[in-house]
């Protein structure tokens, strides 16, 4: 973790965030611009300059982390994107799911990119429900979709 740093990290998700605009706009697609693919960041002890180990939300429209809880959810900085699926049920019903997991390819392929620009790695951190603890703060309308461990390349 010595070469991660919260600007790499920034320009990481930086690919997730809102651009400016009267809807939501965003680098991916997703079904019916209703965008309900959420990202969480756990960032493991000591944390980094400017950023605390712990759980973190990322704000798309502001571009910014909310610390959820001071304990991270792994060894690993790892970006978790989670369905919040009472944003997209009540338009998609059956089909939300397979729908939110599009929107999680788009983002993971736009987090791809800007990872090599920014001189980090991305690797599939396995089974995403094993690392939505509490620390989350997750609810029954959330669905972990994808967990994905960050290194510097």
């Amino acid at each position: 973790m010595a070469d991660l740093s919260s600007d790499s990290l920034g320009r990481l998700l930086g690919v997730l965030a809102s651009r400016p605009g009267p809807l939501p706009k965003y680098r991916y697609a997703s079904a019916g611009t209703l965008y309900p693919v959420q990202a969480y960041l756990s960032v493991p002890a000591p944390g980094l300059p400017g950023l605390p180990p712990g759980c973190h939300y990322h704000d798309p429209e502001a571009h910014a982390l909310a610390p959820l809880s001071p304990r991270p959810v792994g060894e690993a900085p790892l970006l978790l994107l989670v369905a919040q699926m009472a944003a997209i049920e009540p338009v998609y019903g059956a089909l939300s799911e397979d729908f939110c997991m599009l929107e999680a390819g788009y983002m993971t392929a736009a987090l791809e990119d800007a990872a090599a620009e920014a001189g980090l790695a991305l690797t599939d951190a396995g089974d995403p429900a094993s690392w939505a603890c509490t620390a989350l703060a997750l609810d029954a309308t959330h669905k972990p979709l994808l967990a994905l461990r960050i290194d510097a390349a």
